[in-house]
């Protein structure tokens, strides 16, 4: 009998710990979305989602599957995995893609060569630039 009340205090103890680490990452959550305090990351998660944000050499995530993200600035590195998803952006340096489907468009990059440093890994994701 005690060891199952130590247990039971030792789960309170570890899920509450764990809830408030998750609640303090997050500013602002909306839609799967979340944007963190210096606004450096933007986060995407889910399916059907279409955002506009402006950056300014932060990151940016995008999970899920047929969400389009327009991004005004620019950004150090965008981070795509699922199926279908769309990015639009000004300005990045790497882009890391998984999954099917999922395309990044962008205008310019900072690399010397003037294109981003691309990492695919999947079928028919692709890097375009306008």
């Amino acid at each position: 009998m005690k060891n199952i009340k130590t247990a039971g205090i030792l789960c309170f103890l570890l899920l509450g710990t764990a809830t408030a680490f998750s609640q303090s990452r997050k500013v602002e959550s909306t839609k799967g979305v979340e944007k963190t305090e210096s606004d450096k990351v933007v986060h995407i998660e889910g399916v059907g989602h279409k955002l506009n944000y402006a950056l300014n050499g932060g990151v940016v995530e995008v999970e899920g599957g047929d969400n389009t993200l327009t991004v005004k600035g620019s950004a150090k590195k965008i981070t795509v995995s699922g199926t279908g998803n769309k990015v639009y952006i000004d300005k990045v340096d790497k882009i890391s893609m998984e999954g099917g489907g999922n395309m990044v468009y962008y205008r310019t990059s900072g690399t010397k060569s003037g294109k981003p440093d691309v990492s695919i890994e999947g079928v028919g994701n692709k890097v375009v630039k306008q």
